[in-house]
């Protein structure tokens, strides 16, 4: 299977990516452990999820229902 060479009109953009139902992704740089980097990849080679960049979006995802939450109630601190 041979792949077509890039339409002119269409420009990759490095810092730039889309989700499947067509958000912009943006590029973000952060520095971590070698222990937390080891734990992101054995959730992605035990299949938990499909790359690094999506098992961090969900702890992301987290973080900020949590914190939503906590507006919510701050009793449940």
């Amino acid at each position: 299977m041979s792949r077509s060479p890039p339409s002119d009109d269409i420009v990759a953009d490095p810092d730039h990516s889309r989700l499947v139902d067509g958000r912009t992704l943006e590029r973000v740089t952060f520095r971590a452990t070698d222990e937390q980097l080891a734990a992101l990849e054995s959730l992605v080679d035990a299949d938990v999820y499909h790359s690094r960049s999506e098992a961090l979006r969900a702890g992301v995802q987290q973080l900020l229902e949590r914190h939503r939450s906590s507006e919510i109630d701050p009793d449940d601190q």
